[in-house]
């Protein structure tokens, strides 16, 4: 199987540069601490789109499996990997003031490995909520 990870947040005012500058030196150290089933694909940030509001920076990482999440989520805990102390010196940047709802965390199968079926209806497609 095929994932695309997606997280999307914004990095506190006035640190942009220096955040660019640490992305830029740790990249390769960010890379090999991905466990195994994990490849970063790396840090973007936005030049246009329509959902700014959910982060104008991006991290992508691809996975193999649903159980490469998991296997993230551990290293990601413990400070003493790689991976987690990469993680707790990057969120030194993050503005973590923003609502939950103003992040973005998107997980993307491949058309290739995903069960995809006709949809028995038009509106089924409509999104649905309070309010409507």
């Amino acid at each position: 199987m095929e994932f695309i990870n997606e997280d999307g947040y914004e990095v506190k005012f006035g640190m942009e540069e220096e955040y660019q500058q640490w992305v830029i030196d740790h990249r390769a150290e960010i890379a090999r601490s991905m466990p195994k089933g994990v490849e970063y694909i790396g840090t973007y940030t936005m030049v246009w789109g329509n959902d700014v509001d959910k982060g104008s920076w991006r991290d992508l990482f691809k996975l193999d499996s649903y159980a490469a999440l998991d296997r993230m989520a551990a290293e990601g805990k413990d400070p003493n990997s790689a991976m987690g102390r990469l993680l707790r010196e990057q969120v030194r940047f993050l503005d973590l003031s923003r609502r939950p709802e103003r992040w973005s965390h998107n997980l993307l199968k491949s058309v290739v490995d995903a069960t995809v079926i006709n949809s028995p209806v038009e509106e089924s497609r409509e999104l649905v909520g309070a309010g409507r």
